[in-house]
């Protein structure tokens, strides 16, 4: 393992949806008083070496609320495609980091220390994964290895095929942090 790994990681946050289902931008809805996309943002701000947050074209508001924070944003062009769309712009202007964890926006959640855990499992070659109760959670960290993998993703397509393509290369963190796997889908 190369020992500044986990502290090179990066996150990768996934802000560019649509808000379907909520009924109006779920990234603006108010937690305590903070943005949603804010909150999530700031966890990640201070737990990974460099945030990239993913946005779609004119999102100008969303931009300038995260400015703080001093991210790297990146407009995801063709985000209207779907997920991978977004995830893709995400890992290419993150590339030149050894490892990525791919965060969603409408999961703030998560606690730090659990954050923190997942990056210290970060390594050459790996997938690293949450689990909760045995569901599957986020954030999933990538090595650079499947960059180009996740760089070629389309339409509603996440990440699951290149999980499934490289299973023998995942490791999973059981967790009792309900936060890797509880989202806002309704206001």
């Amino acid at each position: 393992m190369i020992a500044d790994t986990p502290a090179r990681a990066a996150a990768v946050l996934l802000a560019a949806g649509a808000s379907r289902r909520f009924g109006t931008d779920k990234r603006l809805h108010s937690l305590d008083g903070t943005p949603m996309v804010v909150r999530t943002a700031e966890l990640y701000a201070t737990s990974f070496s460099k945030l990239y947050i993913v946005l779609k074209q004119d999102d100008e508001a969303v931009a300038r609320l995260v400015e703080p924070l001093k991210p790297t944003i990146v407009i995801a062009e063709d985000a209207a495609e779907g997920m991978g769309r977004s995830l893709a712009a995400g890992i290419s202007a993150a590339v030149g980091h050894p490892f990525v964890f791919v965060a969603l926006a409408d999961m703030p959640f998560v606690q730090a220390s659990t954050l923190r855990q997942l990056r210290d499992l970060a390594a050459p070659g790996c997938i690293v994964r949450p689990l909760y109760l045995g569901t599957p959670g986020h954030p999933v960290g990538f090595a650079a290895d499947y960059f180009e993998a996740l760089g070629q993703l389309r339409g509603d397509q996440g990440a699951r095929e290149v999980i499934r393509r490289h299973s023998r290369s995942l490791v999973q963190f059981w967790t009792d942090d309900a936060g890797v796997v509880r989202d806002v889908d309704r206001p």
